[in-house]
Parts: C-alpha cells; structure tokens; sequence
C-alpha cells in the first residue's frame, strides 16, 4: 500500500537456469498426474520498482 499517487512495475534484473535433477508432476489427458525428471530450474530475479510524487510524503515524516 502506497500513501501516495504511485505506479509499480516488475522488473526482471536476472534470468538463469540452475542445473538440477528434479521429478515434477504434470497433468495427463485424462485428469491424472505423472511424474516426469526434469534437469533444471528456471529462476528469474525480479524487483517491484514503485514509481511516484513522493516529494510530499517525505516532507512529512519526521527524521
């Protein structure tokens, strides 16, 4: 929750694939699961960037 008129946006800031061994379930056709090895795991970095007229806000707040 922002006090102020804000806009947010995500970022990503970093994308790689981290090499691992891993068993996933995924849906089959007829509403069931099946478990498959999977090699690697996408990981992406991500930021919340908040963007604004904060000028009034920090005016009052005291320091």
């Amino acid at each position: 929750m922002h006090s102020v008129d804000t806009k947010s946006e995500i970022v990503k800031i970093l994308h790689f694939k981290q090499f691992y061994k891993h068993y996933v379930f995924v849906e089959d056709g007829e509403g069931g699961r099946k478990k498959v090895l999977k090699n690697y795991i996408d990981v992406n970095v991500c930021i919340d960037m908040v963007c604004g007229d904060t000028k009034n806000a920090l005016e009052s707040e005291d320091y």
